[in-house]
């Protein structure tokens, strides 16, 4: 029987931005990776209808035959037509990058709701319903490292990322409670006691901010990013946006929500699409860019967004 910890281990991999073939975003079971990300990194926004069922009568196998059809990777007229309706929120036929963050968060939290409850049944710890606090401890204890203190303070870390995620307070987690605590971007609170305790564990010198080489310790790619393109150095000199040179809570949470990685797959996409630099996409403007789209970093987003949102969420 699978536990919590492999779930987690799982649907993290399946969250990196990383080129998919058909058979890797259809499997035969119906689950696939997300590599949407998050929204922009000011504020967040609640969940909206964006993320709805299928239209009547669309069969998603139809929305599969026609990415195969086209060599498993391209985008058509149709594809970036109906997509621009999508992201279009003011309907005034053009659409603004915080329109586009809008969308990406909404669909990420709607992707990630459905990767838990999908898994929700089949694991051990939550095949009663529900996931106790005491279940969730012995789940993450192995993972523990340091002394005994050490381990005292990740323990008291986790109880209180359980409770900021139990919205109804009786102690336990259901599936959608679950989603906030394995994906603390889904819930302010549980995000921001994560970034507060990955700052409390790499912040060397404890003054409240990271250096390059606190940086590099213990730096990983996350979810939120293809391993192949992971450099340290170069995430941080992005990541550090006022260029003071160092990685305030501000910035280090806009890493830990994903927000960094899709706004700025997105920039580069407005980049190349808005060719009057009106700061707005138009219909015309992104399909003009679909043969330039191959390899550029918001292709996976915006193949997610086309195969993954209509048939699934």
């Amino acid at each position: 029987m699978a536990s919590l910890v492999l779930l987690g281990k799982v649907v993290a991999s399946m969250d990196q931005d990383e080129m998919l073939s058909p058979e890797e975003m259809f499997p035969l079971d119906g689950k696939r990776p997300d590599g949407s990300g998050d929204a922009p990194f000011p504020e967040d926004h609640e969940d909206s209808e964006d993320a709805g069922d299928a239209e009547e009568g669309e069969d998603p196998m139809d929305k599969m035959s026609e990415f195969e059809d086209h060599g498993g990777s391209d985008l058509t007229e149709k594809h970036m037509r109906d997509l621009h309706k999508k992201l279009d929120k003011n309907g005034d036929g053009k659409v603004h990058i915080d329109e586009v963050l809008h969308y990406a968060h909404s669909i990420r939290k709607a992707v990630v709701k459905k990767e838990i409850e999908s898994a929700f049944n089949e694991i051990e710890s939550t095949q009663d319903g529900h996931l106790s606090l005491q279940e969730h401890l012995a789940e993450q204890e192995e993972f523990h490292e340091g002394d005994e203190a050490e381990k005292e303070r990740q323990k008291q870390h986790e109880i209180a990322k359980f409770k900021a995620a139990d919205l109804n307070g009786d102690d336990k987690l259901d599936a959608e409670e679950l989603t906030h605590l394995m994906h603390p971007e889904t819930k302010p609170e549980v995000l921001e006691l994560h970034c507060q305790e990955e700052m409390r564990k790499r912040d060397a010198n404890k003054d409240g901010k990271l250096s390059p080489e606190e940086w590099k310790v213990d730096a990983s790619h996350g979810e939120h990013q293809d391993p192949d393109t992971h450099d340290p150095e170069a995430d941080f000199k992005n990541l550090d946006e006022n260029k003071d040179g160092f990685i305030s809570m501000d910035e280090l949470r806009h890493w830990e929500s994903g927000k960094f990685h899709t706004h700025s797959a997105m920039t580069k996409l407005f980049e190349l699409v808005d060719k009057d630099s009106d700061s707005h996409m138009t219909a015309d403007e992104m399909i003009n860019a679909i043969d330039h789209l191959d390899g550029h970093e918001a292709h996976p987003h915006l193949l997610d967004w086309v195969f993954h949102e209509s048939d699934e969420l």
